[in-house]
């Protein structure tokens, strides 16, 4: 016999078949509602491929466990241990208090839990330490088994299409034959580089050495520095009224200037016409330099 259909869903189904549109049973959008714009409007077919796992948002931290059983503490499964720490009562004299009499048994009874609980897990602990003793040595064995194993067939058929560098490279590193040659030259280069440091480190403090004639160490030679400076006319009795030294010995050589003093091709006539003294001057005062090794005036 069909099973029998209430009025709700007669009229439901009446309603359905007198629709005009279907609806799709479906979970995925229509072809129609995504554009062209959106990489999913053509279809590409994607490879089964197994999905990484998210993260999980582990709320807090939990405390390193306890070592119960540490190797430098005592023993905690002799009989003399336990006693000592669930020690049995005195002896008690006799009561009717119904409250009494069951404090003292769960007094006997937090004994017998402490005691048991303490042998069962050095029992787990134990177990433990022969599942890993056990799991490590299967590893070793593997390790062992898989490092001393035959050449694979394949491997065999493929390895003469391996060159000779990428044997070498699976055979272990690189032989380097020039090794000690390339250490003792960079050793001496490192040498070189160092006795530079050095070189300029002496010309540093021979130039400071020189400079230092002209610092101000006293309030003496301060007070002539300041008297000597703050002056009506800076820059001479000829410049007076002018307040920018531009103005008054004119604005630094630009390095066009520096070039057509040094190819000589001035525009001024007396620049022109003044020969390579003040070059050769300057020339040789920089070679006194180097011959010197230091700084001169």
């Amino acid at each position: 016999m069909p099973p029998h259909l209430s009025r709700s869903s007669l009229s439901f189904l009446t309603r359905c078949s007198t629709t005009s549109y279907a609806r799709a049973f479906t979970s995925s959008s229509r072809l129609s509602a995504i554009g062209p714009e959106s990489p999913k409007f053509i279809e590409i077919p994607v490879p089964p491929q197994r999905q990484a796992r998210g993260s999980r948002d582990i709320k807090g931290i939990l405390p390193p466990p306890r070592d119960v059983f540490d190797t430098r503490g005592l023993d905690k499964t002799t009989p003399d241990f336990l006693a000592a720490t669930t020690p049995e009562p005195k002896e008690l004299p006799e009561t009717e208090d119904d409250r009494i009499i069951w404090k003292r048994r769960m007094a006997a009874k937090r004994r017998a839990n402490l005691r048991e609980g303490i042998l069962e897990l050095y029992e787990r602990k134990k177990r433990q330490e022969v599942i890993v003793a056990k799991r490590s040595a299967w590893k070793v064995r593997d390790r062992e088994k898989r490092l001393k194993a035959p050449q694979r067939e394949d491997e065999r058929l493929t390895n003469p299409t391996i060159t000779a560098a990428t044997r070498t490279l699976q055979s272990g590193p690189v032989p380097d034959p020039d090794r000690e040659a390339r250490l003792a030259e960079k050793a001496e280069r490192v040498k070189a580089r160092e006795a530079l440091k050095a070189a300029q480190r002496k010309d540093a403090l021979h130039t400071l050495y020189m400079n230092a004639r002209g610092f101000i160490t006293t309030e003496e030679q301060l007070d002539a520095e300041i008297e000597k400076i703050f002056v009506p006319y800076p820059f001479g009795e000829n410049n007076e009224g002018k307040t920018n030294i531009w103005d008054a010995y004119g604005a630094p050589p630009t390095v066009q200037d520096m070039l057509s003093a040094v190819n000589n091709t001035q525009k001024l006539a007396i620049d022109f016409h003044r020969g390579p003294g003040a070059i050769t001057g300057k020339r040789m005062k920089r070679i006194a330099e180097e011959l010197t090794g230091g700084k001169m005036d």
